[in-house]
């Protein structure tokens, strides 16, 4: 049976002021729970109250079944971000970077920690006074998407997260439990470990964070204020980018219809202001994804040329990204073309072929229109193959088994490899064993006595030496096991073959280094001397050296393109200010 809960063998008489200002802190009703031994969390009754005992336990360390988490009320003292292990964020550079943001916000006290033995971080954002908890979440989720921080789950998460419904949103786990520690913003080194430390300094440690790093509440008011100026700044760039004279400018309609629930809808509509109509909101998102890292799993190619398609047509504020709509059909389908060429990393098998149908979606995608430019409900594309292909296919397959098994009959009655079965039916290896079922059985029978007929030099066991093979003995005593002679000879030659494998494919991987570094630079000036005379095509040219500067071998190639990117948006922006001027009335 476990103990009963002793309150005062952890947390003394003394420390009754300190233990009540750590309960303040958090709202105690719709709290979640995770087994110790297991599991994953799940929430409580939402009419159970979460008591001091056990919010106590849990930060003692000293709670017999659960972790245990809060979500927020209506008011709260202290936000967090959570950055997970394999998140885009959690490392040292958009740390920096996220400090630097909260900052120039007027929100510099933050403090580090790990929030359990998974390696994930919270970022403590304390106020020395409680704040409102939808504005405060709203506010720093605008202030993040502004500079370009994936808010979502996964990547970057903010705590508190009221719902629009009513709802307290997610949870979020306690401090002080098994696994916490303290971290070094500047290094990410450990301080203070929690299972080094008793439950009065931990509770010490941290209220001293929450006393002496707080952030002001008028700095939260004026939070509203400098994030609207931000979303003033990137009206102005949006309206000099893209002006509504413009025809490929995707408009922005009081009356369009609500798009459908989306996790990442609150991610555009901080991106665009409002959500542009006809958007399909996930393929936008992960057009920007494979835009950012390119293929990264097999099997993405088609996917990749709608999205990415998608993508294009409405353009990428936060990345100063230009729209590419109604009438860059060409220009959208030169640059998938080129970026997927660029970008696959390996992952399609059929671009790595040079398959001449590998991109031909690709024109599909590039004539993409939202259902509202639409006069009549466009005809589905046919995802059934034709029949034509199957019978083909089927006709292959007939005379592929004929050809087995004809060569079958040819082996009949004595041994084969499958090498041999292959060059009698004329098939690749993979047909071969694809149809496997004609031949295998036979094939098995046969290796059953395939070591019996070796000779004894190969099998090297005590008295396995073949008395035709193994040379006869010269002494009495024998210096060394029938075999093994050979066995070492085996073996020696083996290690040098790997040996000279490993010389073989350290210098083939210096020459593909040194060709892939020659063939990015000659791609990139192939592509900044493609004819762009026009805005459209300066444009799609944008939008594959992006590409390419991902790829960069070196710093030396960065900054290369770099320039040539600075000198495009520059052109772009005086052929945009010079088309202003023209439509712009006399006075």
């Amino acid at each position: 049976m476990p103990t009963r809960f002793a309150r005062q063998d952890y947390f003394p008489q003394g420390w009754q002021t300190s233990v009540a200002q750590f309960l303040g802190l958090f709202h105690r009703y719709d709290y979640i729970c995770k087994p110790i031994s297991g599991g994953s969390w799940f929430s409580a009754e939402s009419t159970w109250k979460l008591t001091d005992a056990e919010i106590l336990k849990a930060v003692a360390c000293a709670h017999p079944r659960y972790f245990l988490g809060c979500r927020a009320g209506k008011s709260t003292r202290f936000a967090v971000l959570d950055i997970d292990v394999g998140s885009r964020h959690h490392n040292k550079q958009s740390l920096q970077k996220l400090l630097k943001v909260l900052s120039d916000a007027n929100l510099p006290h933050s403090s580090l920690f790990r929030s359990s033995t998974s390696g994930g971080w919270h970022l403590y954002l304390f106020f020395d006074e409680p704040v409102n908890s939808a504005t405060l979440r709203e506010q720093l989720a605008k202030l993040l998407v502004l500079h370009d921080f994936q808010v979502t789950k996964g990547q970057l998460e903010i705590f508190p997260s009221p719902r629009r419904d009513g709802s307290c949103g997610l949870g979020l786990r306690l401090p002080l439990q098994p696994g916490f520690a303290w971290l070094n913003k500047d290094t990410l080194e450990v301080e203070h470990e929690r299972s080094e430390l008793n439950a009065t300094q931990a509770l010490e440690l941290f209220l001293d964070l929450v006393d002496g790093n707080s952030n002001s509440y008028l700095a939260f008011r004026n939070l509203r204020s400098y994030v609207q100026e931000l979303e003033h700044r990137r009206e102005i760039t949006l309206a000099r980018m893209n002006p509504p004279e413009s025809s490929n400018v995707v408009p922005i309609r009081i009356n369009q219809k609500p798009q459908q629930a989306s996790e990442f809808a609150d991610f555009v509509k901080a991106v665009f202001q409002k959500i542009p109509p006809g958007i399909i909101v996930d393929n936008w998102y992960k057009g920007r994804l494979f835009h950012l890292n390119g293929l990264t799993a097999p099997s993405q190619r088609a996917e990749a040329i709608e999205c990415l398609g998608h993508y294009l047509f409405y353009g990428d504020p936060s990345r100063d990204l230009p729209a590419m709509g109604y009438g860059y059909e060409q220009e959208r389908e030169w640059a998938l073309t080129e970026f997927l060429s660029a970008r696959h990393n390996g992952q399609s098998k059929d671009i790595n072929r040079g398959r001449a149908d590998a991109l031909a979606q690709v024109e599909r995608a590039a004539n993409w229109k939202p259902a509202h430019r639409k006069h009549e409900q466009a005809a589905k594309y046919r995802t059934e193959r034709p029949i034509a292909w199957i019978r083909a296919n089927a006709n292959r397959k007939s005379d592929a088994r004929r050809r087995i098994a004809e060569a079958l009959q040819v082996f009949k009655g004595r041994k084969f490899l499958t090498t041999e079965l292959q060059e009698a039916a004329n098939c690749s290896r993979q047909t071969l064993y694809k149809h496997q079922d004609l031949w295998r059985a036979r094939y098995e029978d046969i290796a059953e006595d395939f070591f019996a007929s070796c000779t004894g030099e190969y099998n090297v066991v005590v008295g396995g030496g073949s008395a035709k093979t193994a040379p006869p003995s010269t002494s009495n005593s024998e210096n060394m096991p029938p075999g093994r002679l050979a066995a070492r000879r085996i073996a020696y030659e083996l290690s040098m073959r790997e040996a000279r494998q490993q010389k073989q494919a350290k210098k083939a991987s210096v020459r593909s280094l040194e060709a892939a570094e020659s063939d990015w630079l000659a791609k990139v000036n192939q592509v900044s001397s493609e004819s762009a005379e026009t805005p459209e095509k300066l444009k799609a040219v944008l939008v594959v050296l992006l590409a390419y500067l991902a790829m960069a071998p070196n710093e030396e190639g960065q900054r290369f393109v770099q320039a040539r990117i600075a000198a495009i948006r520059s052109s772009l922006q005086e052929a945009e200010c010079q088309g202003l001027k023209v439509v712009r009335p006399p006075p």
